[in-house]
């Protein structure tokens, strides 16, 4: 599951926090957005993010932005060093070329498991490029993913690709249409 779908998950029926008032923004919640602030590209790849600015900006505890650093870093998003803090993954950490060749090969895999299991979709995907932020057109593929998971019971496949498919939106977003063509096929 995506940090985002988690968020909404957990955050739907509680209340939003005040402005000012510390300490009600949950770990998933600040993952979710950041990720969000990433993907659109307000933290460019490579960018360190302090805790203290997403401490100032989310009005969080310092142990949920460690919690948030941490649910990132599983998910591939960025990188934390202890006493250099956390990075936004750059292009040394994920080559586009690589990144790439390995959506390939796990769309392959993806696809031998789903006609190894007589894998159905029902809905054909399509995806709207136009005026549509990166983190929307992101969520999009993820939940394109999910639906192919499903079908191909293979949750680590569609797992893997979705981490690839945000190395992709953080270090060549232009590039990220040929990951949507290619889960329209």
């Amino acid at each position: 599951m995506t940090l985002t779908a988690m968020a909404s998950e957990k955050s739907s029926g509680v209340k939003k926090r005040a402005p000012g008032v510390r300490g009600q923004a949950s770990p998933l919640k600040v993952a979710a957005d950041l990720r969000d602030l990433i993907v659109d590209g307000a933290f460019k790849a490579g960018a360190r993010i302090t805790e203290r600015a997403v401490i100032e900006r989310f009005g969080c505890t310092a142990a949920s932005v460690r919690e948030a650093f941490h649910l990132l870093e599983k998910q591939g998003g960025i990188v934390v060093s202890a006493r250099r803090g956390a990075r936004v993954i750059d292009q040394q950490l994920a080559p586009p070329s690589e990144v790439f060749l390995v959506w390939d090969r796990l769309r392959w895999l993806l696809g031998e498991e789903l006609r190894r299991r007589d894998g159905v979709i029902n809905d054909e995907v399509q995806f709207s490029r136009a005026g549509v932020s990166n983190s929307k057109r992101l969520a999009a593929a993820e939940a394109a993913l999910n639906q192919l998971a499903e079908a191909a019971q293979s949750p680590r496949i569609a797992e893997l690709m979705a981490r690839t498919a945000l190395h992709v939106m953080i270090v060549a977003p232009e590039r990220f249409d040929e990951i949507e063509a290619s889960l329209e096929r």
